[in-house]
């Protein structure tokens, strides 16, 4: 009777979390581009505009569908890193969700279970399901809270024990593709030298924010630039998005804080810079896991080492406080 019933769970929960395939016919029309969003959820994304509570990962989500249905031409894959629960207190739920999108249609969506605190699932998913076009450029966004610069760090609300850390993210995202055109960090801090030297061999540029960096996140919607010409020039497209994305954050009346990093061009020097870094980390006192960064600028004993070539770097002071008389940034954040 218990093993009747225990099977009878078993089959309940396979129904509950099984995928839904075959939502539209495959298309087989020719893919120029893939992109990736991961939209991490499993923490507080909480915060309210004009009296209104919004949930920062729920937009972004809304976001990288428009988009998604918009690439004609492309691919989509999203990946919404929900919290995950348990059934009957052992059996995974398989909370977090799987977007597939070819030519403008939606073609799979399934729940999923992380296999680590990174990103080894969702890169299996894709690998799995992508058109593996070596010919087409792929591009990677992710929306989230600061990855962390210091190891050891909790940073999902319901896997306390997985760690999860700047070079855990590039070495995970290198299994996606050992060729990603852009690398987008919707993220606070990670603009800083320790995420740039890990993403060398990972990725030729990078958008990210050196600072702070408002929960409404990075816009991506300039991706569609990708529909009238597919073989844009990754820093061209890196320039529009940016710009787009400062542009609307600047209605903000605190610093904002959007970089591009060619990392090509500042291959002469992140190593040395990094290791500077690495060496002044070692006297900061205050660990938590998130602290605002200061302008690398502003710490000296990283001033030897630090350079601004192939930084592109879009700047507006807050309007009050004491930083709201900084005229520029270096573009690059550090823990102080």
């Amino acid at each position: 009777m218990r093993s009747a019933f225990f099977f009878s769970i078993l089959f309940l929960i396979t129904i509950s979390c099984s995928s839904t395939s075959d939502l539209a016919t495959v298309n087989t029309q020719k893919v120029d581009y893939s992109l990736i969003f991961v939209v991490h959820a499993d923490a507080n994304y909480l915060y309210h505009e004009n009296g209104k509570a919004k949930k920062a990962d729920e937009e972004a989500l809304v976001h990288a569908k428009e988009i998604a249905k918009a690439a004609k031409h492309g691919e989509v894959f999203i990946f919404h890193q929900k919290p995950e629960r348990k059934a009957f207190l052992f059996f995974p739920k398989k909370d977090r969700q799987y977007y597939q999108y070819r030519n403008g249609v939606l073609i799979d969506k399934e729940n999923y279970s992380p296999k680590n605190g990174g990103l080894t699932k969702e890169s299996e998913i894709y690998k799995s399901h992508s058109a593996n076009n070596p010919s087409h450029k792929t591009y990677f966004a992710y929306f989230g809270h600061e990855i962390p610069t210091f190891p050891g760090r909790t940073y999902h609300h319901s896997s306390v024990d997985a760690e999860f850390n700047s070079t855990i993210f590039a070495d995970q995202v290198r299994n996606f593709s050992s060729d990603i055109a852009l690398t987008i960090l919707s993220t606070c801090n990670n603009g800083n030298p320790l995420m740039m030297n890990s993403l060398q061999e990972v990725t030729d540029v990078v958008i990210a924010s050196p600072q702070n960096l408002h929960l409404s996140y990075l816009n991506a919607d300039k991706f569609n630039l990708l529909e009238s010409d597919p073989t844009i020039e990754t820093m061209s497209l890196a320039d529009s998005i940016a710009a787009d994305s400062f542009a609307e954050l600047s209605s903000l009346q605190t610093m904002v804080t959007v970089a591009i990093y060619d990392l090509d061009e500042i291959s002469d020097y992140i190593t040395s810079f990094n290791e500077s870094y690495q060496e002044h980390l070692k006297f900061v006192e205050a660990k938590p896991l998130f602290t605002n960064n200061e302008d690398c600028n502003n710490i000296g004993d990283l001033e030897s080492t630090l350079r601004t070539k192939g930084v592109t770097t879009f700047y507006k002071p807050a309007a009050f406080g004491r930083k709201a008389r900084n005229s520029s940034h270096s573009g690059w954040g550090c823990k102080e």
